[in-house]
């Protein structure tokens, strides 16, 4: 199959790998996702005529460069960490060499092995995204549901100065809040002298998150 592209609006199922469907959801629920094409199948030294156009559309910040490999995040398996992420790319000759970069670590032995333990070694369909970056002050990931006690009315924040890549990869310890479902902040423990996140930072990112569960049936 030959590479081709298309825009986050234009995915409407989990073929282009669910990393690209969640964004193109969140895109369909009105929440502001940074702007993103989608290579599907992508492969190293092969690229679509007007990937350049596509690209530049993404305006003249910074992009990430991420994979979204079919079977990538699936209900009995995760591959986070497996396949690399190119973060700060900039111009079309840095684009090409993180694309190449990113669709050869599916070839990795780590990846290989996790492919063989959790899906039989069945072959990869690595499709790829490539997402305009924003200058974060504050990044982390939202758990709809506590993820140590399992309890369903507490929504979990965890949050790092910064890109969530420091979260995600370890490699710094963020401040973690808990919200009850009334709203109530009920848990803050903070990694330095002052929050991360202000009440109103909190309040608002529990309400989208939510409100992007409840779209989902994830929520009651």
């Amino acid at each position: 199959m030959s590479t081709t592209i298309c825009t986050l609006t234009e995915i409407t199922d989990a073929s282009a790998g669910g990393k690209a469907y969640g964004l193109a959801r969140l895109v369909a629920m009105g929440l502001a996702v940074p702007p993103a094409f989608v290579l599907r199948n992508a492969s190293a030294g092969h690229f679509p005529e007007n990937m350049d156009e596509h690209y530049l559309a993404l305006g003249s910040a910074a992009v990430a460069v991420r994979s979204s490999a079919l079977g990538e995040d699936g209900g009995d398996a995760s591959f986070a960490g497996q396949y690399d992420t190119v973060l700060n790319v900039r111009g079309t000759q840095h684009l090409r060499e993180s694309i190449a970069h990113c669709v050869a670590s599916a070839a990795h032995e780590r990846a290989r092995s996790y492919q063989q333990d959790h899906a039989g070694g069945s072959a990869i369909t690595m499709n790829v995204v490539v997402q305009a970056m924003v200058n974060a002050r504050v990044a982390g990931v939202v758990f709809t549901a506590d993820p140590v006690s399992a309890r369903r009315d507490l929504l979990v924040i965890d949050a790092v100065a910064g890109l969530g890549e420091a979260l995600v990869s370890g490699e710094a310890t963020p401040d973690h809040y808990a919200v009850h479902r009334s709203g109530e902040i009920v848990r803050r423990q903070l990694t330095g002298n002052e929050a991360l996140l202000s009440d109103r930072d909190i309040t608002l990112i529990a309400t989208q998150a939510r409100a992007a569960a409840a779209s989902e049936g994830q929520v009651k």
